[in-house]
């Protein structure tokens, strides 16, 4: 049912007539009868009685009525939660992100995305890049902010953070005080690390398959900060992100010494689909994240 033809119905019932209606209508009053006529048709009743210039409503025109007016009602109230939606006055984005990037990453880019957009709810799911990106695909959030690298070519990703990954020991253990370790030396200790299924855990597997040696797996966990826990009670060692382990460092709680040979390196990308429609909210926050970024490097 056409919103036009519903409206000019409406008009001529407010106006008392034809004529009038149109003036409102800024249209010509065969334009108004035509939109009525459509109308009328459609509903397959007549809507008016029509006794010269003189309009009444017919049975089925006064049954209709207030269906027509919450129509309309309904309609306006569209448009104007449309505009809303565009200008970021309201609305939900539900994004993604690793609990590292989370905690070290995006606190300057949620800060301002809340500062800016009040009325705009912020959702954020803490996961594993591996999970991020299956939401990703499936539609349950429109932004991921997660390790790289992303296999596949129906996600885009843009790097926004680069950190370091470090071998982390208990402190009164024999390694940590010296300068540098290899990780043939690494190998002899029972790792605690991330799941196998990481993007973290597989660079880490790589560097050590690259050197022919292999780890001695002895727990695997989602959590850094439980990682972190676990190494400095004793239990093993790991090689976890510069950036969560440097107040640990400081504070005498692990040693690092630094790694020989290759450097290891965690990227972190904001990342989307390709060739779908990301909302105004999206964007937004897509933007302060690369502005957070860029003023961070």
């Amino acid at each position: 049912m056409e919103l036009p033809n519903v409206r000019a119905f409406l008009a001529v019932v407010r106006e008392g007539g034809f004529s009038a209606a149109a003036r409102v209508l800024h249209l010509s009053q065969p334009s108004v009868s035509t939109r009525v006529r459509r109308l009328e048709e459609k509903i397959g009743e007549p809507l008016f009685e029509r006794r010269g210039k003189d309009v009444r409503l017919t049975a089925a025109g006064t049954h209709l009525l207030p269906i027509a007016e919450d129509l309309v009602r309904s309609a306006e109230d569209l448009a104007r939660a449309a505009r809303d939606f565009r200008s970021l006055k309201r609305g939900r984005l539900d994004i993604g992100t690793t609990d590292v990037a989370s905690i070290y990453v995006l606190p300057r880019a949620y800060r301002r995305f809340v500062r800016l957009y009040p009325e705009v709810d912020l959702s954020v799911a803490v996961e594993g890049s591996v999970p991020l990106l299956g939401a990703l695909r499936a539609g349950r959030i429109e932004l991921a902010v997660a390790n790289l690298p992303v296999e596949g070519d129906d996600l885009a990703a843009d790097v926004i953070d680069r950190d370091d990954l470090l071998p982390v020991l208990p402190r009164r253990h024999p390694l940590a005080a010296r300068k540098r370790v290899r990780l043939d030396e690494l190998a002899s200790i029972p790792m605690i690390t991330f799941k196998a299924n990481s993007v973290t855990r597989r660079e880490v597997d790589r560097a050590f398959a690259a050197s022919g040696l292999a780890p001695r797996i002895a727990m695997e966990i989602s959590s850094p900060e439980a990682i972190k826990k676990l190494v400095e009670v004793g239990l093993g060692f790991s090689i976890l992100p510069a950036r969560s382990v440097r107040a640990d460092l400081r504070e005498g709680r692990l040693a690092s010494p630094a790694l020989s040979g290759p450097r290891l390196e965690r990227r972190t990308g904001l990342i989307r689909p390709q060739n779908r429609y990301l909302s105004p909210a999206a964007l937004a926050f897509a933007s302060l994240v690369k502005e957070s970024a860029g003023s961070a490097r």
